[in-house]
C-alpha cells in the first residue's frame, strides 16, 4: 500500500468492525427526484472533498500516454457526473474516449439521461456488476468511485476479478476510508453538502460500510490481482490501482 497524506489512516487498529446493512437508497427508499437529489448532492461531494480526485489522480496519467482509442467501464456510475466530467477533461487533450457507463438503478440512469446529453462519448448500460455484459478485455479501464463499499467481502473479491478480466490495462477503483473521524466530519459538513435526509443518512452509513485501505489490498490479493497499489488520500480516500502490465511510472 502507499498512502498520500491524511490523519486517521494509521489508526486503523481503533476503527469499529465494518458495518454490513444495505443503505436506503439500496432498498428502494425514495422517490426518482429523492435518488436524483441525492445524486447531484453525492456528485458535489465528490467534486469539491476529494474523491473525483483521488480517482483521476490515478486514472489521467494512464489516458495520456495513451496513442489510439480509449474505452472505459465505470461501475455503479449513478447520474453519470464522472464519466461526462472525465470526457470533457479528454476533448480538450483531444483524446479519443469512449465510456460505457453502468448501474443497475432505473432511477439512477433516469437522472443519468439529463447529464450526458450531448455527450457522445457516454453510453449508459443498465446491468447487474455481478454478471456484467461485456466480454474480456472489452474495454481498457474499469474505474469506480464510491462503489465497492456497498458489497460483502466476497463480493468485493469477485467484482474485482471480473472487473480485472473485462480490462486490457488495469483497473483504477477510489472510495471512502471507514472511520470515526471521517464519520464525524462528514455529519460537520452536512448543512452545506448533504442537505437532502437520504444524503445525511446514507452518506454515515456509507462511510461505517466502507473498507480500511490494508482489508481493500487483502481482497485484491484475494482475487489474484498482481501487484495491487492502495493509495490513500486526504480527506479519508483511497484507491485501488492494478495494471496489467508495465506502463512505465505514473504520479
Amino acid at each position: 500500500m502507499t498512502g498520500d497524506e491524511g490523519p486517521g489512516i494509521k489508526a486503523e487498529r481503533r476503527l469499529r468492525a465494518r458495518l454490513n446493512r444495505p443503505e436506503l437508497l439500496d432498498l428502494g427508499f425514495g422517490s426518482a427526484d429523492d435518488a436524483a437529489a441525492n445524486l447531484a448532492e453525492m456528485w458535489r461531494i465528490n467534486r469539491y472533498l476529494g474523491g473525483f480526485r483521488a480517482l483521476t489522480r490515478h486514472l489521467y496519467p494512464r489516458l495520456m500516454v495513451s496513442s489510439s482509442h480509449i474505452a472505459l467501464l465505470d461501475l455503479g456510475t449513478g447520474s453519470a457526473d464522472i464519466p461526462v466530467a472525465i470526457t470533457r477533461w479528454a476533448r480538450k487533450r483531444r483524446l479519443k474516449l469512449r465510456v460505457f457507463a453502468l448501474d443497475w438503478a432505473a432511477r439512477n440512469l433516469t437522472a443519468a439521461w439529463g447529464r450526458v446529453a450531448g455527450t457522445s462519448e457516454v453510453t449508459l448500460l443498465r446491468a447487474d456488476a455481478s454478471c456484467l455484459p461485456l466480454l474480456p478485455e472489452s474495454v481498457d479501464f474499469v474505474i469506480s468511485s464510491l462503489f465497492l463499499h456497498h458489497f460483502s467481502p466476497g463480493q468485493v473479491v469477485e467484482l474485482l476479478r471480473a472487473s480485472f478480466a473485462l480490462a486490457r490495462r488495469g483497473i483504477v477503483m477510489s472510495d471512502l476510508v471507514r472511520g470515526w473521524l471521517p464519520y464525524f466530519a462528514f455529519r460537520l459538513v452536512q448543512p452545506v453538502f448533504a442537505r437532502h435526509r437520504l444524503t445525511r443518512h446514507d452518506g454515515a452509513f456509507s462511510i461505517l460500510r466502507a473498507y480500511l485501505p490494508s482489508e481493500l489490498y487483502e481482497l485484491a490479493a484475494a482475487a489474484g490481482l498482481p501487484a495491487p497499489e492502495v493509495h490513500t488520500h486526504w480527506p479519508w480516500r483511497m484507491t485501488l490501482v492494478a495494471d496489467k502490465s508495465p506502463r512505465g511510472t505514473f504520479k
